[in-house]
């Protein structure tokens, strides 16, 4: 049985100042850019984001920021 566990938060945490792709609840529109912080709600501030509506690339966003309670996924850009 493991003895520690490590929280979804600091996990998001330590993505900052690298390339994740966020997932919202919208029909399949995801961004993708640069995290630059998050609060302990989740809610993300991004820079250089791109807006992907399916896989296909859309509109070159820029600066954001998403509220936590509209993410459904947060993971690295590999």
């Amino acid at each position: 049985m493991p003895t520690s566990m490590v929280l979804p938060i600091k996990k998001v945490f330590a993505l900052v100042d690298s390339r994740i792709t966020v997932e919202i609840k919208d029909e399949d529109r995801k961004f993708q850019g640069r995290l630059i912080s998050v609060d302990e709600y989740l809610n993300i501030h991004m820079d250089e984001t791109i807006e992907l509506i399916g896989d296909e690339r859309g509109r070159s966003l820029g600066t954001v920021v998403i509220r936590g309670n509209n993410i459904l996924t947060i993971s690295p850009v590999i």
